[in-house]
């Protein structure tokens, strides 16, 4: 009778132990992983310095989607954030850039910030998602779950932030660079006081722990990318070593936010939000979006695998096992999906395409708008010819085209053969040109995807691959053809192991989140979910 008992209580608890680690009907967390200027080359690359617990626990356990891609155009990241959240182009979302010129208003705006003021002085003012035209993945849950769902951003910058939190997140979370601490992004129509658990974690003062460390090799250096293939720039250990320590005046933190201390702090604020404010822990689905980095910015500028960029993401992939393991004690994997992938592709120096005889230069933008300028007033006489330049677009002044009765078709074609005879430009286009264009040409089709007929410019100004821009602030952007090669991993809940080479358009990631949610998709979603993921 005894061991009829006994036996009963084992298989009980067999029974039990095995509900408990099935996964739940939907997941009950998703965490976003979203790294800035991380490549799929990189994760190849790096992998066998990688442990087993972090990149490679994603890789060898997720589904990997080795290439995908957001569409050419703009390189804010903004834009591409939007895609990825809203699962359609900038065609219909409308982020075509961080700033457009607003015809209607006759001033320039700003993506990410609305009209309304911080401060009396008209100084700052509040960031907004309203210039997002369609609903994200995170609306419409909301919307399914009548609020009930929670919806946390955690990251360096608000411009990030207000991509991922959707309309209406509860939280916005970033390091403040003045302070050390972290700061809500306030929204003007949902502000809010830091929880008790986030005071008393910015009373810890990790920065300033941080801060007094400095940044090696986290490795043997012998074994880094750089150092084994390329010998002409082998450097010793002592050359990789950067101080930390916080500076006197504004943005104090800096030096050591933009170390790989930086994504340490944001993964130790994560886990203490899952731990604290109880996340997952019933069957109403929470999102929580985390904003790291995978670009190293000491010293000079570094390319996509020289130590500094290999060493940050040795690191990060630490700080990443620690989160995984954080969340399977706390909510378990089995319940969670992890989304990681990148929100932009990383950096080529223009040196290292010299270097390699690699065709390459650098373009001016806002000098190629003055010239444009100054050649207009040649035929047409004086006047501000050219409103405005943004992210490779030219915006005409298109009453003062009108008040000279000359034909705006016309204009348009000038300008633009006139810019396409610059050194570095592969074309210039009217964007009415644009719509009309085939779309065999992969390039031409990425353009006109990035057009908004209310905020793109008059003309569009392709590079020749290679070539990157020179802002007014003297730093450089790669403008690619398109930004293809980034990892996507879906990873945890149902999730089955899956290696996929295919090209994978970064619009699909919405509707497949979706789809796991049992939700609406975006209602501006252009994308289509993803099959054979789950079993």
């Amino acid at each position: 009778m005894i061991k009829k008992i006994l036996s009963l209580a084992i298989l009980l608890l067999v029974v039990q132990l095995s509900i408990s680690q099935a996964p739940s009907q939907r997941p009950r967390l998703v965490v976003f992983i979203l790294i800035d200027q991380l490549s799929t080359d990189q994760i190849v690359a790096f992998r066998d310095q990688f442990s087993d617990n972090g990149f490679n626990r994603l890789i060898n356990g997720g589904a990997f989607y080795r290439n995908g891609s957001y569409p050419a155009g703009s390189t804010y990241y903004g834009t591409n954030l939007a895609t990825l959240a809203t699962g359609a182009y900038p065609t219909t979302h409308g982020i075509v850039s961080n700033w457009w010129y607003d015809r209607l208003r006759g001033k320039e705006v700003n993506a990410a910030y609305g009209d309304i003021f911080i401060n009396q002085n008209e100084s700052e003012r509040y960031p907004t998602a309203d210039r997002l035209l369609t609903s994200t993945v995170t609306d419409e849950l909301k919307w399914m779950n009548n609020g009930t769902s929670r919806v946390t951003a955690i990251g360096f910058n608000r411009n990030f932030l207000v991509w991922a939190g959707g309309h209406k997140p509860d939280y916005l979370y970033r390091v403040d660079p003045n302070s050390g601490e972290f700061v809500i992004v306030p929204q003007s129509d949902n502000i809010k006081q830091m929880p008790e658990w986030a005071r008393k974690f910015n009373k810890k003062r990790l920065l300033d722990t941080y801060s007094k460390r400095k940044w090696g090799p986290f490795k043997d250096l012998n074994n880094y990318h750089q150092m084994k293939f390329f010998s002409e720039q082998r450097i010793k250990s002592e050359e990789f070593m950067y101080t930390l320590e916080k500076q006197d005046g504004k943005n104090a933190y800096i030096p050591v936010l933009h170390s790989p201390y930086g994504n340490k702090l944001i993964r130790d604020f994560a886990m203490s939000q899952i731990i604290n404010g109880q996340y997952g822990k019933d069957d109403v689905t929470d999102v929580i979006t985390l904003q790291f980095t995978a670009r190293a910015v000491h010293g000079d500028i570094h390319g996509a695998f020289d130590v500094e960029t290999e060493d940050m993401m040795v690191r990060l992939d630490a700080e990443i096992a620690d989160l995984l393991r954080t969340i399977d004690r706390e909510v378990g994997l089995e319940n969670t999906l992890v989304v990681t992938t990148s929100i932009a592709h990383p950096v080529r120096p223009v040196e290292d395409n010299s270097k390699h005889g690699i065709p390459t230069g650098v373009f001016s933008g806002d000098k190629t708008a003055s010239l444009l300028n100054l050649f207009l007033m040649a035929k047409y006489g004086q006047g501000k010819w050219v409103m405005a330049y943004h992210d490779a677009q030219i915006y005409l002044n298109h009453e003062l085209i009108k008040e000279n009765k000359i034909d705006l078709t016309a204009i348009k074609l000038e300008a633009a053969s006139f810019i396409s005879d610059m050194r570095g430009v592969a074309f210039a286009m009217p964007f009415s040109e644009l719509k009309v264009a085939s779309s065999d040409f992969s390039s031409l089709r990425s353009l006109k995807l990035n057009y908004h007929p209310r905020r793109s410019g008059d003309i569009v100004i392709k590079l020749r691959p290679g070539w990157s821009e020179e802002l007014d602030n003297g730093k450089k952007i790669n403008r690619n053809w398109d930004a293809t090669h980034l990892p996507v991993i879906f990873y945890g809940w149902k999730i089955m192991p899956k290696n996929v080479y295919r090209s994978v358009p970064m619009t699909h990631i919405a509707p497949t989140i979706s789809s796991f949610l049992e939700i609406p998709f975006p209602n501006g979603c252009e994308g289509l979910p993803l099959e054979g993921l789950t079993y």
